[in-house]
């Protein structure tokens, strides 16, 4: 009777304890998903991927809430409401990577974007320096306008190669002869 007792009280205890750890842990995984929220907001590209990843972050921590409510509800639940939440905690880690992986790879593509950005304004600045030293006569004619600087100019031409940049300067003779 008594020795029973104290087993009960001891596995009350045991289960309170594990409650109040799964709540920290709750509380320390919402925290974690608002410090993701935050940053989340602060991207600015492919916003339509975060959006989805931080919804089923949100839909996870849900879950593990009204798991943890439930367990404290019912103490006879204990144990497998403990492997529920374990499950729920493994499948929000995964979410977490996955929105970790989504930033990293937008974070990339904005970094290429930018430097091709970079390329196009480059190529768009030496191709208007090109077409500035021509002008057309009056009799419709090419005339040049002279520049002591050089007799060659370089142009940068940028293609896009089995998904790789690639850059080739081509060298345009100016004759001075028009």
């Amino acid at each position: 009777g008594a020795t029973e007792v104290e087993s009960g009280a001891s596995r009350a205890n045991d289960a309170g304890r594990a409650l109040t750890d799964i709540l920290k842990a709750v509380e320390a995984v919402n925290q974690q998903v608002k410090d993701i929220s935050a940053a989340a907001q602060q991207m600015a590209a492919s916003s339509n991927e975060l959006d989805a990843a931080m919804e089923a972050v949100s839909t996870v921590v849900n879950e593990n809430t009204t798991a943890t409510k439930q367990m404290s509800a019912g103490s006879n639940e204990v144990s497998r409401s403990i492997d529920n939440i374990a499950a729920v905690s493994r499948a929000n880690s995964v979410a977490v990577e996955e929105v970790s992986a989504a930033t990293e790879e937008m974070s990339a593509q904005v970094e290429e974007v930018s430097a091709s950005a970079q390329t196009l304004s480059n190529m768009a600045q030496a191709l208007q320096q090109l077409v500035a030293q021509f002008n057309l006569n009056e009799s419709g004619t090419h005339s040049q306008q002279r520049s002591n600087s050089t007799n060659f100019s370089s142009v940068a031409i940028a293609e896009k190669r089995n998904g790789h940049n690639s850059y080739q300067d081509i060298s345009v003779p100016m004759s001075s002869g028009y």
